[in-house]
């Protein structure tokens, strides 16, 4: 339920001429959950919804990284599947291995993580995946179409920006699964065709959704009332709207939208972070706070809202939280004045990929936890290398950049103690993992 994979637009000039069909026999699933195999001159082809042992006849396509998108042209020998648990799986770019069984899935999942590591030199040994509940993510991005024939709400097209209409997802929380149709009601209402918007909800705590409709279309005053009308029948919390390039403006603020972690009740900013489900939230809590262990002073970097800070420092111990958001930072800060939590919690703005906090300032810290976006924190690591904290956390969503970033502290002198794989994203090819070092000798 990624919204899709988005082809890169294709390049100018003579197109390229078409490769004859060949029967092929998949090997693997590769990074991005399609098929793969080897065409008879050695190009790599990826064909979606197929598994390893599958023999199809394919039709090679454009380019794709490496190798060449591929279409089953006849299935020749189909080995057996998983049944999908939603209708339009195979069109939407979304939760591409359903079809995968449940134990090819978990060795799967724990694969993608291991073989990033190998390819920095690394090979930890890798402790069971942590699994989510499938109708549990709490965020999500929708794309909206006003189209001739009616509104489409739903996620990408695979490689494409189509919006795939639907009815639901499966994988959505219930609070946000029950605000489906209305919402394609709503933007059916004040869009008229030919439009497209995007439409992110969330939902915190119970009572506390939020909708944020993003869209180039003119906020008048009778889109306000809709908006007005829509909150108020539908107990939203916040509704904002937002033109691309710009903030989002709150059209209705009916309460605040509250997350609550550990003791502390965070007024959630507008576009702050929250983990894709509460469940996937406790699961990476947990492995946090075994992670740092007895450590007493802890710096939470890339702490988001407060996700690990709020934990640790309500078991008393003392956190320097440090983001790049303002508005995140100032929401920890005043939910944790709040919870009687400010003598445990010293709070920094700071772009740590722009300006990483030095080796110095670790001086005095147990341990270190950080949780950067996608890019990873090759920065950060570098600075944390050369430095002499005796424990290190290390959570992501990209087992690509991890690996990264772990080959830089081993270098410096660390030992990966242990791996996670956790399943944050349910059916898709994404995965989280947390890593725990501590400092050699």
């Amino acid at each position: 339920m990624s919204g899709g994979r988005r082809r890169k637009s294709p390049s100018r000039g003579r197109p390229a001429p078409k490769r004859p069909a060949e029967t092929v026999v998949i090997e693997k699933i590769a990074q991005q959950g399609d098929g793969e195999a080897a065409l008879a001159d050695g190009t790599r082809v990826f064909v979606p919804l197929t598994l390893p042992g599958d023999e199809i006849r394919v039709q090679p396509g454009a380019k794709r990284g490496d190798g060449v998108a591929g279409s089953v042209l006849e299935w020749v020998d189909q080995r057996p599947r998983n049944d999908p648990i939603c209708e339009v799986f195979g069109t939407c770019g979304g939760c591409q291995l359903q079809h995968l069984p449940p134990s090819d899935y978990d060795a799967w999942k724990t694969q993608a993580v291991r073989t990033a590591l190998s390819r920095h030199g690394l090979a930890p040994d890798i402790r069971p995946l942590s699994m989510v509940p499938i109708d549990a993510r709490r965020r999500a991005t929708l794309g909206f179409g006003m189209t001739a024939s009616g509104p489409v709400l739903g996620f990408n097209e695979a490689y494409n920006d189509r919006v795939v209409g639907m009815d639901g997802c499966p994988l959505l929380a219930p609070p946000l699964a029950s605000l489906w149709m209305p919402l394609r009601d709503f933007c059916a209402n004040v869009f008229k065709a030919p439009a497209r918007a995007d439409v992110r909800i969330t939902a915190a705590d119970a009572g506390s959704a939020e909708v944020v409709v993003i869209s180039d279309r003119e906020l008048d005053l009778a889109v306000r009332e809709a908006i007005a009308d829509f909150a108020n029948v539908h107990d939203i919390a916040r509704f904002c709207w937002q033109r691309a390039g710009e903030p989002p403006e709150p059209v209705v603020q009916r309460s605040p939208v509250k997350l609550t972690i550990g003791k502390a009740v965070i007024e959630f900013p507008v576009g702050g972070f929250l983990q894709p489900s509460a469940e996937g939230e406790g699961i990476l809590q947990e492995l946090v706070l075994a992670g740092v262990g007895q450590a007493k002073h802890v710096a939470d970097l890339y702490c988001g809202v407060g996700t690990f800070a709020f934990m640790m420092a309500s078991v008393k111990k003392h956190v320097l939280a440090v983001d790049d958001n303002a508005s995140q930072i100032a929401a920890l800060d005043q939910a944790a004045g709040r919870a009687g939590l400010g003598g445990y919690m010293e709070a920094e703005v700071r772009d740590l990929r722009a300006a990483p906090l030095p080796p110095k300032r670790f001086e005095g810290m147990d341990a270190v936890v950080f949780d950067p976006p996608r890019a990873g924190a090759r920065s950060q690591a570098e600075m944390l290398a050369d430095s002499t904290v005796p424990r290190i956390v290390a959570v992501s969503c990209n087992p690509a950049t991890l690996a990264r970033d772990l080959r830089i502290l081993v270098d410096g002198g660390y030992r990966i103690e242990s791996l996670t794989p956790v399943d944050q994203f349910p059916m898709s090819y994404h995965v989280e993992a947390v890593a725990v070092l501590t400092r050699s000798g």
